[in-house]
């Protein structure tokens, strides 16, 4: 079941809130043996040995979980998504990863009985039954109130956002219903330089200023296709002052605003998106 979307919180006694958590969404279950699976359907059991070998010992034969694999700052607890990346990335045969865990926020089935037909309260009641938190499996918590509260501590601890779920919400599986489940994510705002735009792909290469100089924040690949990309992008190409086989490289001259998750420790914008031009 995949996530709407809302650009503000709401309170509402006809919804939970829970965190909403930075990392690979993954469905594990326990039939003749526990495998994990992301959300396209591809199996990466072998990926996380840590939580599969731990789900074996926390949930019973015939049941299945929705959640989020994750490593955490083992020194903040924030989620950390460039190691969850890493972590799935490797190709290490004995891999060790602190912070590593699966954070369950849904029951699928539960000793073979599907459960997708019961509303979210009920759910929620048969996940607590059902799940036996170890190191690495994790139950997400949720509040009943105060969910704009929530959403403004996340932003101040840098926090992806929130979701509000329907409590008498069902389960439907590979469907994105409107107004059941609703992010509400945290954007920071930063005024960005565009410095040159892909020959491949439809990406712009961009940069802030900082000191004098032009640091590069990255690719922007959101939000182009909308009028205002479309009306930038004839006059990028008439400002190149060189290129290579894959990228041209233009006057920084542009100024636009992008909205984003948060610096990368990598020091570049996660997933920025175009929301205006400034000059």
């Amino acid at each position: 079941m995949l996530l709407d979307e809302v650009d503000v919180p709401f309170e509402s006694d006809l919804h939970i809130a829970e965190l909403k958590i930075d990392g690979i969404r993954g469905i594990v279950g326990k039939e003749s043996r526990t495998r994990i699976y992301s959300r396209h359907h591809n199996e990466i059991t072998s990926r996380f040995d840590e939580i599969t070998e731990a789900a074996t010992a926390a949930i019973d034969f015939g049941t299945k979980l929705d959640g989020e694999i994750v490593v955490c700052d083992t020194s903040t607890g924030k989620p950390d998504f460039a190691s969850t990346m890493a972590r799935f990335q490797s190709t290490r045969q004995k891999k060790i990863t602190p912070g590593l865990c699966f954070v369950a926020f849904d029951i699928l089935s539960y000793k073979g009985k599907d459960t997708t037909a019961l509303p979210l309260m009920q759910r929620k009641a048969l996940l607590d039954e059902a799940v036996k938190e170890n190191e690495f499996i994790k139950r997400i918590r949720y509040v009943e109130q105060g969910f704009i509260p929530l959403y403004e501590k996340c932003r101040e601890q840098e926090l992806e956002g929130i979701v509000l779920k329907r409590r008498d919400s069902l389960y439907y599986k590979g469907q994105r219903p409107r107004g059941i489940w609703q992010r509400v994510v945290v954007y920071n705002r930063e005024e960005c330089i565009v410095t040159g735009f892909s020959k491949k792909t439809h990406a712009w290469s961009i940069g802030v200023e900082r000191n004098g100089k032009i640091i590069s924040a990255g690719l922007l690949e959101h939000g182009l296709n909308t009028p205002i990309g479309k009306t930038v992008f004839p006059f990028l190409k008439q400002a190149a002052v060189r290129e290579t086989k894959d990228f041209v490289y233009v006057e920084p001259f542009v100024k636009i605003e992008v909205r984003f998750r948060h610096w990368t420790k990598a020091g570049k914008l996660r997933l920025p998106v175009l929301e205006r031009v400034i000059v």
